[in-house]
């Protein structure tokens, strides 16, 4: 079911992400984006193989990445719990084909919105750091934040139907299986999307603990160039 499903039903592709930007410009005048990433972890019992991977923490960490309808544009699940976002975002080829897109056409950026836990790159815009109250920093952080909530909530109405991933489960499989099961329930997500099936009623936002990635390096400054571009042009529509 895995291989069928998942390749028809969960795709990564910017080239076909208008809508989305369209909204995000609409919604909170911040133009390129694509969607918003961040981690969850999946809970399962102690693995016997590559405990090191999985520490106290007993879950698989997956990458999330959805647009602005909830739908699941990508999910990898392939590393255990100690590893960080920052990693597995590093090693993934959503990052990769953004990347490559950024290095074709730098007029035409395509962006995920990601918390401090991801590098800040032109690719992955996240939030300034230490930024004062009533400072122009801070009202771009507010909306980013605002803006970034749709994978909050994503990640809940994913857990929240699919009882199997949610908050404080302990699955008794191998974690490839629990991945496995992870993959398929994100194609069956968003199936119910596309047919708006209501979503859950009750569900928890996922709330992980963000971990400040910050390395500089000469993407950061073409980042930061970008994101104070954003910052500019939401203060200036604040103002009018």
């Amino acid at each position: 079911m895995e291989r069928m499903l998942c390749p028809q039903l969960i795709r990564f592709a910017p080239e076909d992400s208008l809508s989305c930007k369209e909204w995000y410009v609409e919604q909170y005048k911040i133009p390129g984006v694509i969607g918003c990433v961040d981690g969850t972890h999946i809970g399962l019992q102690k693995p016997t193989a590559n405990e090191h991977m999985f520490l106290n923490r007993k879950s698989i960490n997956a990458m999330v990445v959805c647009d602005h309808t909830y739908k699941i544009l990508a999910i990898n699940c392939q590393y255990g719990g100690a590893a960080h976002d920052s990693f597995i975002w590093k090693h993934s080829d959503q990052r990769r084909v953004l990347e490559e897109g950024f290095q074709d056409n730098r007029q035409d950026n395509s962006c995920l919105l990601g918390d401090s836990g991801y590098p800040f790159e032109p690719w992955c815009i996240t939030p300034y750091r230490n930024a004062f109250d009533g400072s122009s920093e801070a009202i771009f952080n507010d909306i980013h934040s605002k803006a970034r909530c749709i994978i909050e909530r994503s990640i809940g109405i994913l857990k929240g139907r699919w009882r199997i991933l949610g908050y404080g489960k302990r699955a008794r499989y191998y974690p490839t299986k629990v991945a496995r099961f992870a993959n398929v329930c994100a194609a069956l997500h968003n199936v119910c999307i596309k047919f708006k099936i209501n979503n859950p009623q009750n569900y928890d936002s996922d709330h992980s603990l963000e971990i400040d990635a910050g390395e500089a390096n000469h993407l950061t400054t073409i980042g930061q160039t970008i994101r104070d571009q954003i910052r500019y042009s939401l203060l200036n529509f604040s103002r009018n």
